[in-house]
């Protein structure tokens, strides 16, 4: 079994519409051997990718998709604390998502708290956007680890997941975070090429390799797709040098219980 667990909706110029765009994940999910994937909308109201209200709607009945909701904490009117409560407790969201970089703030923004206190409530994870924005490093100054590092040691029950590894500089986010076992990593934009260009693709692997070394249920599969390329993150999971206990667990077991999902086979192999 595989779960993505960083997905968008697609744009695409012959995608004309959010159902179009949908209708192109699935088929993308299917071809990819993909079991189930948590997507991830806009945190603001006019999107290509969808805000959270029209996400709901679109895949309301797609019972192998679960949503995320992204909060914004900089526009006005803010995220609404008591909508997502609402959808916490109803389970129509699995998980909150920040974007320290896109948006100019840090991940320990005091105006964070009442979002924090939701995750810790419903023992969700804080998702985290890190690292450069494409061709844009300036962006790295607002997720830098050492700020999440900060959160992760005063919320010490949060469960925290940092998306793309603080790219380029990966073996810092490795050094800062790794006593912190309240910290995750989906692996989404470490296969696209860009990243693996900046990076280097033989870094990457060795900073996976000892990250599940230390803790095989920190590490998660995800793709970034409607950005990024699905087939190359499942090859880079695929070419890790791990036991396939471990590829399984980073495939499907690891989010299932992070992220509480309610699925129908956890037990399937790959």
């Amino acid at each position: 079994m595989k779960i993505d667990c960083h997905l968008h909706l697609p744009v695409r110029d012959e995608l004309i519409n959010l159902d179009a765009q949908k209708d192109f994940l699935i088929q993308e999910l299917q071809v990819n051997s993909i079991d189930y994937g948590i997507v991830i909308p806009d945190n603001v109201q006019e999107s290509s990718i969808g805000n959270l209200r029209q996400c709901l709607t679109l895949f309301k009945n797609e019972k192998r998709i679960f949503l995320m909701a992204s909060v914004n904490i900089l526009s006005e009117p803010t995220s609404n604390v008591d909508e997502f409560d609402c959808l916490l407790k109803n389970k129509e969201i699995v998980g909150l998502k920040i974007f320290p970089g896109h948006d100019e703030h840090h991940p320990n923004d005091i105006r964070l708290n009442p979002f924090i206190a939701l995750c810790l409530k419903y023992d969700v994870p804080l998702v985290i956007h890190t690292g450069w924005n494409s061709r844009k490093p300036s962006a790295a100054k607002w997720n830098d680890p050492k700020y999440i590092v900060e959160v992760a040691n005063k919320f010490h029950q949060l469960k925290i997941v940092i998306c793309h590894y603080f790219w380029p500089k990966i073996e810092y986010c490795y050094k800062m975070t790794r006593s912190n076992k309240n910290i995750s990593f989906d692996i989404s934009g470490l296969a696209d090429k860009e990243v693996e260009n900046i990076t280097g693709k033989d870094k990457i692997k060795d900073v996976l390799g000892r990250t599940i070394a230390d803790n095989p249920k920190s590490v998660l599969f995800g793709s970034d797709f409607g950005i990024c390329d699905l087939t190359s993150h499942a090859k880079l999971i695929d070419s890790l040098s791990i036991s396939d206990k471990a590829k399984e667990a980073v495939y499907c077991h690891n989010a299932i219980d992070l992220f509480h999902l309610e699925i129908s086979s956890p037990n399937s192999t790959i």
